[in-house]
């Protein structure tokens, strides 16, 4: 059933019409693209991401679609487009007024959900690309470049992968190739989780635009836990010790309007993903005499699974809009250990429903939003044929928050209730 339901997810991903507005609009000779306000941000970048370039025809769907690319980066506000003369009749000068964030960035959900059970953001486009909380700084160096620092935590709700909280430091490269390409490269450090400290780890992500709103963004995701020894009454000496590495390849397709706090626009995506963990330290298993005791544990697991989801916004006005979406996902886990091999399905499928009112017009909105946010969520999640935990269950889930995005970062803070 549940993969059933994965697969029509994916077909409704796919059939989101992709095609430009084929409804006749003037166009525009822009003959030169120049940035407005920038003290921080590259110019450079900004016009790369923009997906314009100087020397050609633009209609007016086009100028808003450039628009809107550049209003859902994480490191700007907003943007507006104005068109002024050019040095002959019919060309223009394209101006790109920016309002850009601090070098100092905050990401925090401060929701608090009461029940038995949690699926996760309001705004998540799926399950499986979440983080609870990031702060940190951004430097631009150079035309092209940006250095990162902060700390973050890695909670994507996936049954087969492990939730961390880490310190990391990176720097991405934009316009590779003159286009909207970039390259990220992390070093991360894990600290303060169940599995202990952690080791400096690598992370690469390269993104790969194939349209102008679809993006193919490869991700290798290394993380080390740190390897200790620890005493056990009844096994003595035991070294413990965690390493996981994620392989993923998202495809997604955005024409939405802003990054966190989206009103328009549709948000699809489809990540395959393999995941390999290699593990050792102990198990507590029930003997022969029903006794719990512990055993020594080796194990090398592989999991393969893919999450699709899509999402749609719809502004009612300047201040409502409403969205609607569906996500599901499947995995399959085969695990070798010493005391015996296991392997089990897991799955989940999700859809939701919401609505949001801004406090500030439009006008405003341009120093960021002050919005209330209202969801409904039914998800059924499965974990079959594991010896630790089989579970297959449905839940619904409402929430409410206050969203507050500045130049400073974005705070949700609300409560749900899920049952």
């Amino acid at each position: 059933m549940n993969r059933t339901i994965l697969i029509a997810v994916i077909l409704a991903a796919i059939a989101v019409p992709l095609a430009a507005d084929e409804v006749s609009s003037p166009s525009f000779f822009i003959e030169r693209i120049e940035v407005r306000n920038a003290t921080r941000v590259s110019p450079d970048v900004v016009i790369s991401e923009s997906a314009l370039r100087a020397g050609r025809e633009y209609s007016e769907a086009e100028l808003r679609d450039g628009a809107n690319r550049l209003s859902r980066l994480p490191f700007l506000l907003s943007a507006d487009f104005s068109l002024e003369r050019g040095t002959e009749r019919g060309r223009h000068v394209l101006v790109i007024t920016i309002s850009e964030t601090k070098p100092f960035f905050f990401l925090l959900d401060g929701r608090v959900i009461l029940g038995e059970s949690y699926i996760g953001s309001p705004n998540d486009d799926s399950l499986a690309n979440g983080q609870e909380a990031v702060l940190g700084f951004r430097w631009f160096v150079g035309r092209r470049g940006a250095i990162h620092v902060g700390l973050f935590g890695a909670d994507d709700d996936r049954d087969y992968t492990a939730s961390y909280s880490a310190f990391g430091v990176g720097y991405t490269r934009y316009d590779l190739f003159g286009t909207r390409a970039f390259v990220t490269l992390n070093l991360k450090k894990p600290f303060g989780n169940a599995n202990g400290g952690g080791e400096l780890s690598p992370q690469i992500v390269a993104g790969i635009p194939l349209s102008i709103n679809q993006t193919l963004t490869l991700d290798y995701d290394e993380t080390r836990f740190d390897t200790r020894e620890r005493e056990y009454f009844e096994l003595g000496t035991v070294e413990e010790g965690f390493t996981q590495r994620i392989l993923s390849a998202r495809w997604s397709y955005n024409t939405t309007n802003r990054p966190f706090v989206p009103t328009s626009g549709t948000i699809v995506s489809v990540t395959p993903v393999a995941v390999w963990a290699d593990r050792k330290g102990v198990i507590y298993e029930r003997g022969a005499d029903d006794r719990i005791r512990p055993s020594r544990l080796t194990s090398d697991a592989k999991s393969l699974g893919i999450d699709a989801s899509a999402k749609r916004y719809w502004e009612l006005s300047e201040r409502d809009s409403v969205s609607a979406g569906v996500a599901g996902g499947w995995a399959t886990t085969d695990e070798r250990r010493n005391i015996g091999d296991i392997s089990y399905d897991s799955t989940f499928a999700v859809i939701h429903a919401g609505y949001s009112h801004s406090l500030w017009d439009r006008a405003r909105q341009k120093d960021g939003d002050s919005r209330f946010e209202f969801d409904v969520r039914a998800a059924r999640r499965s974990r079959e044929r594991s010896v630790f935990l089989e579970r297959n269950n449905d839940v619904l889930q409402i929430s409410g928050a206050w969203v507050r995005r500045s130049s400073y970062g974005t705070l949700r803070i609300g409560l749900g209730y899920a049952w």
